[in-house]
């Protein structure tokens, strides 16, 4: 008799250190306040699931963001670093190097499946990166709920809730799972009139005391705010399908923005309307629910938060703090003993509009250093109300002035009294002493993070190499967000563009340098 014997290989999937680490859901609005939504006292508009999110969650009342512009934005948030730590992540269109590492990469490593719709990070070129740094893309399902209602609407017919399930299914029934859910809303264009059909009207819209109060500046805030009314639906949408996948029971979910409203004094300015963000947190009952926290929050503390969940380290490079410890605990108001204190950065929006400033908020007071006070100022993205301060610069001085007028190397506020940030107290002698402690603070927070413009290396973002690209208008999808392109591509697009905008080799030199050098 022959004897037989078998082998029998089984394979198991384990993933290692996080058995039982929540499932994460990111969501990010692309160009959203803080106020406007139902939970922070917006009745202008409805928001039923994101006030229920809120009212089973925590609300952060007072979040900010490193930089109130897209990708620095998304990059800060990713890497749980300042947005100026991270040369060319620092600049719209611009590229993050891959030495810098994204809590989406952490995640990975540690067995999440890593998914994204909608707005990842960006715009911007992927060079040495394979994928989008949100995480791999899901955007075939694709729907347009308003065909019917209105022709040409400006909304994205990106399916969010139907490529998150599509998404879920591809992930291993037991796999923890990180998934980005940008939405392209409420960011510009607008469609004329689709306010009106969401039951928006401009009549009843509070303009903020830094516009004038005009029918162009009603109108455009009318369509902003329906734009934010068709994101609460995705959510809405986004939370059925949680439910339908048996998800829901550990499952964190963070909903906020990038940056401020899409209009001048606002998005890509230091001021509160632009920094400040909806931050809404939901964890089913793994928190304690209904609880509204006053502490200041930096979107760069998302990625901890995030590393911290799922029992791992938070890298020593990361300037975030994870505030889990607070989502954990069963306070309301202010938690964290001490001042709090965030800080927030811009250099500029697009290639021309340079405008470095940077800026540090305390609970009272926030202080804005101006850098270049003799550049123009940043005034976003078009549109009426700035068609409106620039032909009507005689009879709307006043706010014209605030949009486009020259700034103070030093702006400070007290900003529960002046929530528009109207009365610059900086050359008032009775905050002296505070203008002072504020300054100090910042430049010696600035030296420690090494903030290239405190060294003289801001020259660095002069030498990005992604304006010969993004700047030309070149119709390549923004969709793709770079990650088909090879890098000898770019390299290619980039120095014909250059010559035939009248760059020196000597320059262009220096631009191939710096992308080679993050390449290696």
């Amino acid at each position: 008799m022959k004897k037989i014997t078998l082998f029998l290989f089984v394979t198991f999937t384990y993933y290692d250190g996080i058995l039982g680490s929540p499932n994460i859901l990111f969501i990010i609005a692309d160009d959203m306040t803080w106020i406007h939504a139902g939970i922070y006292g917006c009745d202008e508009l409805k928001t039923p699931n994101l006030d229920k999110l809120g009212e089973e969650g925590v609300v952060f009342e007072n979040a900010f963001v490193s930089t109130p512009s897209c990708t620095p934005s998304r990059s800060s948030i990713l890497t749980g670093r300042n947005s100026f730590e991270l040369e060319d992540g620092f600049l719209l269109g611009g590229y993050l190097p891959q030495k810098f590492t994204t809590y989406t990469e952490l995640l990975e490593r540690a067995g999440y499946k890593i998914g994204a719709t909608g707005k990842g990070w960006g715009p911007g070129i992927l060079i040495g990166r394979d994928v989008n740094p949100a995480g791999k893309p899901y955007r075939a399902i694709r729907n347009n709920p308003y065909q019917d209602l209105i022709c040409d609407v400006e909304i994205s017919d990106v399916d969010y809730a139907g490529n998150f399930n599509n998404f879920l299914y591809d992930c291993e029934r037991d796999q923890p799972f990180c998934f980005w859910l940008g939405t392209h809303e409420p960011h510009k264009g607008y469609t004329r009139g689709f306010a009106a059909t969401q039951g928006i009207s401009s009549d009843d819209v509070t303009v903020p005391g830094f516009f004038p109060d005009a029918p162009e500046v009603r109108g455009a805030i009318s369509e902003y705010l329906a734009e934010i009314q068709h994101i609460d639906t995705q959510v809405g949408k986004v939370m059925d399908v949680l439910k339908k996948h048996g998800k829901l029971e550990n499952t964190l979910i963070i909903f906020t923005s990038d940056n401020g409203m899409p209009f001048p004094r606002v998005k890509s300015n230091l001021y509160e309307y632009g920094l400040r963000m909806p931050l809404i947190a939901w964890w089913g009952d793994n928190i304690v629910q209904g609880r509204r926290i006053e502490d200041l929050i930096s979107l760069t503390d998302v990625a901890p938060t995030f590393l911290e969940a799922a029992g791992l380290t938070v890298p020593r490079e990361m300037s975030g703090t994870s505030f889990l410890p607070l989502l954990q605990s069963d306070r309301s108001g202010k938690i964290r003993e001490g001042e709090g204190k965030v800080f927030a950065c811009i250099e500029r929006h697009g290639h021309q509009s340079s405008y470095p400033a940077r800026s540090i908020r305390t609970d009272m007071y926030h202080l804005i250093w101006n850098a270049a006070t003799e550049n123009p100022t940043i005034a976003v993205d078009g549109g009426p109300i700035k068609d409106l301060l620039q032909k009507g610069k005689d009879e709307h001085s006043y706010y014209y002035d605030l949009v486009f007028g020259i700034r103070p190397e030093f702006e400070l506020y007290k900003v529960q009294e002046d929530p528009y940030e109207l009365n610059n107290l900086a050359a008032d002698p009775n905050y002296k002493d505070e203008l002072n402690k504020l300054k100090n603070d910042l430049f010696e927070y600035l030296k420690k993070r090494k903030d290239p413009r405190m060294s003289g290396g801001e020259m660095i973002w002069e030498y990005s190499p992604i304006w010969g690209l993004y700047n030309q208008n070149l119709n390549y999808s923004p969709e793709t967000q770079g990650q088909d392109m090879p890098a000898s591509r770019i390299k290619e697009i980039m120095i014909e563009n250059y010559r035939k905008r009248g760059y020196v080799q000597e320059y262009i030199d220096k631009v191939l340098e710096r992308l080679n050098n993050n390449l290696e």
